[in-house]
């Protein structure tokens, strides 16, 4: 009696996998590029000239938007950080001695 599956070689499976990456970035300065192309070539549609200049302002709203973001956040962080230093520079000049009183009046 023979047991073929004891026996048996067992052999990789190979699989042709080619891993895709996705750029948005890429993509959006790819179709920028044409649609300068077509600018530049002047036969352009009246459709085509809208959908650009509302592209282009869509895309000035964001980058506005983004930078209030940003400029918001590091404000609060100086305004953080501010805090922090006159709290010190006050427990610094005043002796530790005041600390207990201070934190036990914040609980």
């Amino acid at each position: 009696m023979e047991f073929r599956f004891l026996n048996k070689k067992f052999s990789y499976r190979r699989f042709s996998y080619s891993p895709m990456y996705y750029d948005e970035r890429k993509e959006r300065l790819e179709l920028k590029k044409a649609e300068y192309d077509k600018l530049n070539a002047e036969n352009i549609t009246e459709d085509d000239r809208k959908r650009i200049l509302r592209q282009n302002l869509q895309d000035s709203f964001q980058r506005s938007k983004h930078a209030q973001t940003q400029r918001s956040s590091a404000n609060i962080r100086t305004i953080i950080l501010i805090l922090v230093i006159l709290a010190l520079g006050y427990f610094i000049f005043n002796g530790l001695d005041d600390v207990d009183v201070v934190v036990k009046k914040i609980m």
